[in-house]
């Protein structure tokens, strides 16, 4: 970390609090120490919580944050969030997890920086991770504008209602593409208004676009090439082969679906997301394959659980394996049909993945060397919950997941002869049998304030983290800290 940026934040954190009196604060500043029985997190305390922290086991973690809010007029407000980690130990870094401003006003909201984002339905809180963008990963920069959360159609009375957004953003300089760009957008729609029975469908768009490779060719990134990857149009000679032919760079989505009930105070949500990458699979060819969530919120008067649920995901199918082409045309995307291999791309070849994590699901494990993802065929049990005894709260996950590896004739990423799951993957257009691997991770956590001078305004915390497989390992972890509200 240099000085440069090691002042920066300083001054941020300093001059910030001098926002309008008036502004809405909350402030707050974490510690935080992370024991692992050995030189790897366990998978709960890795994954889904934005990166906060690193993958290579123990660690000491301190992190501030300071939102601000602020009513410009009584229709729009502003709203600056700084979130700041330092983390000492052998991979130590000082950095902005967090740093954004916000504007919202009539259901709309723009927004600039890094900042918490996931899409498309699902339960934040306590899912094993969407199929689009989770909160695995460190918060892409980027910018977004759209309707964050749902809004009533005008002269519907509230019975149809929007949500969705756009996004432009930046992935960096850590993968195998550098400095190649990020197009997200969104679009779903709901039915009920008051109803207890809310059914709503919609769909996600991605895309990574542009970039240079490590020969130092530039794949370009022109207004027309925006247009081409926002419509999912193919390139010109400009762009890498068969992105000219059939789409502009690494495009994948989700189309979900599912309802909402609610009924004196008990709260039902239940979603589906079907993923694709490729444009046939808009057409459900691969409709077996999906994240399936039954999420329950219990009223008050439940004793001891909040909030449960239950997740199944299914990746196995993928199009069915590849196939080679009856008509070999050489306009076409290649010689080869079907078989999506979820989350990776020729020429994008670190996947979805940001900065070493997956964007998405962090069941789909990324290889070692970053170089795309070597688990995307999984058959996955999910179940957490949420509790509170008076000021305690606890909270907990459990994921059994049954994992096939990749399709050995993909050819992304290329193993050569190397083994995967105990078999020699060959990259020949045959699938190759082999056994599959199972993993468990569990976690529990509990949380309570300590009252001080009849102040509860720091609040201590605790967790619990198991792994036991064949794929991640076993290991077991510990994760204490404190949390201090300004």
């Amino acid at each position: 970390m240099n000085l440069k940026k090691l002042l920066y934040i300083i001054l941020c954190i300093l001059f910030l609090p001098l926002y309008p009196a008036e502004a809405q604060f909350r402030s707050s500043i974490d510690t935080s120490a992370l024991i692992s029985s050995d030189n790897e997190t366990p998978f709960w305390f890795q994954s889904n919580r934005n990166g906060i922290y690193a993958p290579n086991g123990n660690q000491f973690l301190l992190r501030t944050q300071s939102f601000w809010n602020v009513d410009l007029t009584s229709s729009i407000s502003t709203e600056v969030g700084v979130d700041v980690i330092a983390r000492p130990g052998p991979s130590s870094t000082l950095y902005f997890n967090q740093g954004f401003l916000k504007f919202k006003g009539y259901g709309f909201e723009l927004a600039a920086g890094r900042f918490n984002n996931s899409s498309p339905n699902h339960h934040e809180a306590l899912s094993m991770g969407s199929l689009g963008v989770s909160r695995n990963a460190i918060p892409i920069p980027q910018m977004r504008f759209g309707l964050i959360d749902w809004t009533g159609v005008p002269f519907t009375n509230g019975f149809i209602e929007l949500k969705g957004h756009l996004s432009h953003g930046w992935l960096g300089s850590r993968s195998y593409i550098n400095n190649a760009l990020l197009h997200e957008k969104s679009a779903h729609v709901r039915l009920g208004g008051d109803a207890m029975f809310k059914p709503y469908i919609g769909i996600a768009h991605y895309a990574q676009w542009s970039g240079t490779d490590p020969n130092g060719r530039e794949v370009p990134a022109r207004l027309q090439d925006y247009v081409n990857v926002f419509f999912a149009l193919g390139g010109d000679e400009r762009t890498p082969g068969p992105d000219q032919t059939y789409v502009l760079g690494n495009h994948l989505g989700a189309i979900d679906a599912g309802f909402y009930f609610s009924k004196n105070d008990f709260e039902l949500f239940v979603y589906r997301q079907f993923p694709f990458e490729l444009k046939t699979n808009l057409l459900f060819k691969s409709y077996m394959d999906a994240l399936t969530g039954i999420s329950v919120e219990f009223p008050e008067r439940v004793t001891f659980l909040d909030q449960f649920l239950y997740e199944f995901l299914y990746t196995k199918f993928q199009a069915g394996p590849r196939e080679l082409r009856d008509d070999r045309d050489p306009d076409s995307r290649g010689d080869y049909r079907y078989n999506e291999n979820y989350y990776n791309h020729f020429f994008y070849r670190s996947g979805w993945t940001y900065n070493g994590s997956t964007i998405g699901n962090p069941l789909f494990t990324v290889n070692d060397e970053n170089l795309g993802i070597f688990n995307n065929r999984i058959v996955a049990h999910h179940i957490a919950f949420i509790s509170s005894i008076e000021s305690i709260k606890l909270s907990g996950k459990a994921t059994f997941s049954r994992n096939y590896g990749k399709r050995c004739d993909n050819r992304v990423p290329d193993l050569g002869e190397n083994e995967l799951f105990g078999i020699e993957c060959v990259n020949v257009v045959e699938t190759i049998g082999g056994r599959s691997l199972d993993q468990w991770s569990l976690q529990l956590g509990v949380e309570s304030p300590i009252p001080i001078n009849g102040k509860r305004n720091i609040h201590a915390y605790a967790e619990f983290a198991f792994d036991n497989g064949s794929l991640a390992g076993s290991r077991v972890g510990t994760l204490i800290g404190f949390r201090y509200d300004l």
